[in-house]
């Protein structure tokens, strides 16, 4: 045997080499089938373990697939749920940003910066998205007037009036564009278009429409007192003869009395912004009956003592005067009760006016009265005066009222008779600050010879009466 390291012959029974010192291996001899059957089997299980290694391998490697697998389709869910998400989250942003809200709030924004294109853009939009909401096409017409877009602010609130005639708002706005331009006859146009009451009593100042007349056409037994009115502020002209009206026509200011005989009146009006209305038409029969003169006394002439004018009214009629000469109509002082006579010169005309409407011949009566007494009428207001100044119903010669800053006036216009004595009759008047003077109902009368004062009072006939002023 020798050594496997040096090559030194080795002696039987050594365990190790003298000279490298290598352990001296011995191996036992085996006899060549025994060692064939032996690599076989370790062949065998070389290759066993070798397929079994591949096995391990192939599964090790399926399982990291499948894993790989698992993991792409876990992160391929989550990409997709994060698509999801940031679509809807884009979404949501976007209406959010979108929304008539936001663009309202962008709009008045921009309108508190004066930049009113810019909220007229928001409005546009958030029209587009809420189309039926009158208020928000409102608000951009009105962003439109601001930004000088008339143009388009005109055909939006036109479009408003469109889809909601009672819209007031769209009205008043499309009203002012026109009222700016001038352009009145498209305001009448456009309200008298609208079917809404409510619109049309709220802009009926721009309409023109025809006069009403107070009496249906048709025949009547007496006179009418015709009343033309108008929807509006502005100028009625009329005619009486059936002619065709214009604005050099008869202006109509007070009723228009229709006597006796056949009366075709045509009427317009002209409203305050020149608009003219169609022309109305009527026509009255009117057929009188006679009416009788009113009987008058005194006569006319000269007094020196106080005078009743009584009047005896025919009856089923009514009797009307004036005291300035003018001719008396249905229209002037109606006569109830006897009247005092004015000191002085004055004129009185009567008339009398039948059931139907027919009037009388007017009854003139002309008188002057100089009252003969000891005390002539400047002293007997004078004395009155005096004694309301004691009473304090009066401070000053002033005639100034406590508590008040007007003051008032006694005015004689007449005298009167009662139980054989004669009186001034003296009427108290208030007069304000800004000189407007109205009766207060007191009347008063002073004695013409003896200068004494009393309070005086009017019964329902015509009758005086007088209480001491004490």
């Amino acid at each position: 045997m020798v050594c496997m390291r040096c090559g030194t012959e080795l002696e039987e029974g050594k365990m190790y080499c003298p000279v490298c010192g290598l352990e001296i291996q011995i191996v036992p001899d085996f006899e060549p089938e025994i060692e064939e059957q032996i690599n076989d089997v370790l062949g065998d299980i070389t290759d066993e373990l070798i397929r079994s290694e591949k096995e391990e391998k192939k599964e090790i490697r399926l399982e990291q697939e499948e894993k790989r697998r698992r993991k792409i389709r876990l992160l391929s869910a989550v990409a997709a749920i994060l698509l999801v998400l940031l679509f809807f989250g884009g979404f949501f942003w976007y209406r959010h940003i979108d929304s008539v809200e936001t663009l309202l709030s962008r709009a008045q924004a921009a309108a508190q910066g004066k930049d009113y294109e810019r909220a007229a853009e928001c409005m546009l939009r958030a029209v587009e998205l809420d189309g039926t909401d009158m208020d928000i096409r409102n608000l951009l017409g009105r962003y439109y007037l601001l930004a000088g877009e008339n143009q388009n602010a005109r055909t939006t609130f036109q479009d408003v009036i469109a889809i909601d005639r009672g819209n007031e708002e769209a009205y008043r706005n499309l009203i002012g564009i026109y009222e700016k331009e001038g352009d009145y006859a498209a305001i009448n146009e456009l309200i008298r278009s609208s079917d809404s009451n409510k619109i049309v009593n709220a802009f009926s100042k721009y309409i023109a429409n025809p006069p009403q007349f107070s009496h249906e056409q048709g025949t009547y037994g007496e006179m009418i007192s015709l009343k033309l009115t108008a929807n509006a502020a502005g100028t009625i002209y009329y005619t009486l003869d059936g002619s065709e009206p214009d604005r050099g026509s008869e202006v109509y200011t007070t009723p228009i009395l229709l006597e006796d005989g056949i009366h075709t009146v045509r009427a317009f009006f002209v409203n305050a912004y020149g608009i003219q209305s169609e022309t109305a038409v009527q026509i009255y029969q009117i057929h009188l009956s006679e009416a009788h003169e009113p009987q008058v006394e005194p006569a006319s002439g000269s007094y020196t003592q106080p005078q009743m004018i009584t009047v005896t009214v025919p009856e089923g009629e009514r009797v009307y005067y004036t005291v300035d000469g003018s001719e008396p109509t249905m229209d002037s002082i109606p006569y109830h009760n006897p009247i005092a006579m004015p000191i002085g010169g004055s004129t009185y005309r009567f008339i009398s006016y039948h059931a139907d409407g027919v009037s009388s011949e007017v009854v003139t009566r002309d008188y002057a009265f100089a009252l003969q007494s000891s005390l002539d009428l400047e002293s007997a207001v004078n004395l009155l005066v005096v004694g309301l100044m004691e009473k304090g119903v009066i401070t000053d010669v002033y005639c100034s009222v406590p508590g008040r800053d007007g003051r008032n006036l006694y005015v004689c216009s007449s005298a009167i008779t009662i139980n054989q004595s004669n009186y001034y009759l003296i009427v108290e008047y208030y007069e304000d600050p800004a000189g407007t003077n109205t009766r207060t109902g007191n009347l008063y009368c002073v004695d013409a010879e003896t200068g004494g004062l009393y309070t005086a009072s009017l019964d329902e006939e015509g009758h005086y009466s007088v209480v001491s002023l004490g």
